[in-house]
């Protein structure tokens, strides 16, 4: 058992770097790989046991583990019990991971997946210089089980519904805005189901932060700022006001509220599931959503014909089948590109003969700091970088035209969403 494959191609490694000392680059990037290995090992113990309860394999254990280890850009699927998370997520993954049923806590355990934000920029770049492959940026995907009144307090699963939703940086929060008296439902109360869902969030964040100002009361003076601030979003959350709504003085204040790690704090994207011929036209339920508010906030979905169009093979003959329906592009896309847009991200491409490839870099970010994006060494070593606009590079009659043409920048320049990117250094990676 002690001599696993994985252990044998470590101590080979090893053996051959005392033979044959690497240089100091090689050498730290060796390390890196085998601390990887070690704390992906001990996730994979950690949600191995749970997997197997489930019938799950090795491969999905290794991916829950990965999902753990990279908890970026992470959107968390929340709601009351039966409301389409379950089908949400099967649609977005084009899956059938997650089990659906008309019964509460169908979800017991998160289900996870990695999904790409689909952007056809970058598929008109890739058939522009005649690229091999395309490879959108991705998004880390949770399904958690319903959420119920009294879950901050333990409720359901409101324990481990909490703990499922902490790491996530978005929270794509389900509401039904549809009628259906054959399955039970009452008429849907889409603001009351909101305020169940954040009023819990609240009280969650409010029992932490209590504990957290009874501690610092103990260790820090009054009139220290750090103090001060812990008690204004003490009565800001006894208030009943979630978080994200409050006002922050400084960039201290931001950099304490992030290391808070506060349920409320986090951008919610409301998620307005409706029958397949109300997503074009709205209805009643999704209008009182969409009026307090706003379009930015919300997205309708029907998350039963999203999950049926996700079975077809390709997403040609998707939108085929969505325009009978009178929608011009799924709605999964859709939402996944709202939610990018309220955590205040764009996209640049890098795009060739062999690939083209989407990234991600926040709103306002620098040139330098875009190039940490595709590759840490190049935002080390960057020396300049050659930039154009993804409509202008559109118009050059060709790769090599638009390549001669793109302007060439500082490390400070300012990123545009759609901005094609070549990236100068000055050592090779």
């Amino acid at each position: 058992m002690f001599f696993t494959p994985s252990f044998l191609s470590i101590f080979f490694s090893l053996s051959l770097c005392v033979l044959f000392p690497p240089s100091p680059v090689i050498a730290t990037t060796m390390l890196h790989v085998m601390h990887t290995h070690t704390y992906m090992q001990k996730q994979k113990n950690r949600v191995s046991e749970t997997h197997a309860e489930r019938g799950l394999g090795s491969g999905c254990v290794m991916l829950h583990a990965c999902l753990l280890f990279l908890r970026r850009r992470g959107a968390g699927i929340i709601g009351l019990p039966n409301v389409g998370k379950s089908t949400l997520f099967n649609a977005l993954t084009c899956s059938q991971q997650a089990k659906t049923g008309n019964f509460p806590f169908c979800t017991i355990n998160a289900n996870l997946a990695r999904v790409p934000v689909v952007d056809d920029r970058l598929r008109r770049l890739a058939a522009f210089v005649g690229a091999q492959r395309i490879v959108d940026v991705e998004i880390d995907l949770a399904d958690v089980a319903g959420l119920i009144e009294g879950a901050s307090k333990g409720a359901g699963l409101g324990n481990k519904f909490l703990a499922d939703i902490r790491p996530c940086t978005i929270l794509l929060h389900m509401v039904r805005c549809f009628e259906s008296a054959k399955d039970g439902f009452d008429a849907p109360t889409p603001l009351d189901d909101i305020s169940i869902i954040v009023n819990e969030l609240v009280l969650a964040d409010l029992e932490a932060m209590e504990k957290l100002l009874h501690k610092n009361r103990k260790t820090r003076r009054a009139g220290d700022a750090a103090l001060e601030f812990c008690q204004r979003v003490v009565s800001w959350l006894q208030d009943g006001k979630p978080v994200s709504y409050m006002k922050l003085k400084t960039e201290e204040e931001r950099q304490w509220l992030q290391q808070y790690q506060l349920l409320s704090a986090k951008p919610m994207l409301f998620v307005l599931n409706m029958d397949e011929t109300s997503v074009v036209t709205g209805n009643k339920f999704a209008a009182q959503v969409e009026e307090k508010f706003g379009t930015e906030r919300t997205c309708r979905v029907s998350a039963s014909l999203e999950e049926q169009t996700s079975q077809l093979a390709s997403r040609d003959e998707r939108l085929m089948f969505l325009q009978e329906y009178g929608i011009d592009l799924p709605r999964g896309e859709v939402l996944l590109r709202n939610a990018y847009r309220l955590l205040r991200l764009q996209s640049f491409f890098t795009v060739g003969p062999l690939m083209a490839h989407g990234w991600t870099t926040k709103v306002g970010a620098s040139a330098k700091e875009a190039s940490g994006e595709i590759h840490s060494d190049m935002e080390k070593h960057f020396r300049r970088a050659r930039v154009m606009p993804y409509s202008e590079f559109l118009s050059k009659p060709n790769l090599e035209a638009a390549e001669m043409q793109m302007a060439f920048v500082d490390a400070k320049h300012i990123m545009k969403d759609g901005d094609v990117m070549i990236v100068e250094h000055n050592t090779p990676i």
